[in-house]
C-alpha cells in the first residue's frame, strides 16, 4: 500500500511516498535520487524497486529532495548540504512514524549527501548506485555529460549569470553548489563506516566515472557489482535494471 507524506525540512515541505509491506515491519529502506530527477528516478525505476522490495518485506520511502519533484526549494539554491538535511528530516519523520532500523539506496548525485549522512548517523546497509563520491568528475569533466554540463563554457556562464542550466530537463543550479563541492569530499565519509556497503555501476556510464566505484568499493572493502554495458542509471535497458534491483534486494535481505 503507497502513502504520500509531507514533512518538513527546516522551512521546506518536502514530499515522499511510504509504500508498506503486507506484515508490519520496523526496516525501512530509504531511495535517494539523483539531482535533476524526482523520487520515482528515470523510468520510475524507483517506484518499481519500491514495489520489490516491499514483497519482501521491507517498508520502502522514497522523497523528492529539495528542488525536486513535489518538494518546496529554490534550485539555484540547492546544496550537497542542504539535500543531507532534507534526508535527516526524511527519517527523522520516518522513526516518528515507528521504524527503526534503516538502509538507504544512494543513486548517481545522492551519493554526496548520503556519505555525510551516514558517516553521522546509524544505519545498517548502504547500496550506492552509480554514485557521485568523488567530485573531480564534475570539476575536471572528462566524460560526456559532465564536458557538456560543467565544461569551461558552463563554468563561464555560471560567473556571468549566477546558474547554469543542467541536464535534459535544463535544471538550474547555482553557485552555492559549485563552491561546496569543491571542498567536500564525501568518499573519505564513507571511509568512517564500519557498515555493509554495495556499489552497483554500469561499465559503460557517461555520467559518473565506472572506475571510481572500482576504486573506491576496494578501498572501502566493498562489494562491487558491474552491470555489463549499462549506461547511467540502469534504466537503457530491462534487463539491466533487473539485474541492479535483484543485487540490491539481495543484499538488503543479507544485511538488514
Amino acid at each position: 500500500m503507497e502513502e504520500k507524506h509531507y514533512f518538513k525540512s527546516g522551512d521546506l515541505t518536502l514530499c515522499g511516498i511510504l509504500i508498506k509491506p503486507a506484515k508490519k515491519t520496523y526496516k525501512c529502506i530509504v531511495l535517494c535520487h539523483g539531482i535533476t530527477v524526482n523520487k520515482n528516478e528515470h523510468n520510475n525505476i524507483f517506484a518499481e524497486l519500491a514495489k520489490k522490495l516491499a514483497e519482501k518485506g521491507f517498508a520502502v520511502f522514497r522523497f523528492d529532495f529539495r528542488a525536486h519533484g513535489e518538494s518546496e526549494g529554490n534550485s539555484v539554491e540547492l546544496t550537497v548540504t542542504g539535500e543531507k538535511r532534507d534526508l535527516e528530516a526524511a527519517i527523522d519523520y520516518l522513526q516518528k512514524s515507528g521504524y527503526n532500523t534503516f538502509g538507504i539506496v544512494a543513486a548517481s548525485f545522492a551519493g554526496g549527501a548520503v556519505s555525510l549522512y551516514a558517516a553521522e548517523h546509524d544505519i545498517k546497509s548502504l547500496v550506492l548506485w552509480n554514485a557521485t563520491i568523488d567530485y573531480h568528475s564534475i570539476l575536471e569533466p572528462e566524460l560526456p555529460w559532465a564536458k557538456k554540463n560543467f565544461g569551461k563554457k558552463a563554468m563561464q556562464k555560471l560567473e556571468r549569470d549566477g546558474f547554469i542550466a543542467i541536464g535534459s530537463s535544463k535544471f538550474k543550479i547555482g553557485k552555492p553548489l559549485l563552491a561546496e563541492i569543491r571542498k567536500l569530499e564525501p568518499w573519505k565519509e564513507l571511509l568512517k563506516l564500519k557498515i555493509p556497503i554495495l556499489f552497483i555501476h554500469g561499465d559503460k556510464d557517461s555520467y559518473v566515472p565506472y572506475a571510481d566505484s572500482v576504486k573506491y568499493a576496494k578501498m572501502l572493502n566493498a562489494k562491487l557489482i558491474t552491470i555489463k554495458g549499462a549506461e547511467h542509471g540502469f534504466h537503457d535497458k530491462k534487463e539491466n535494471t533487473e539485474q541492479a534491483d535483484k543485487a540490491t534486494i539481495e543484499y538488503f535481505l543479507q544485511n538488514m
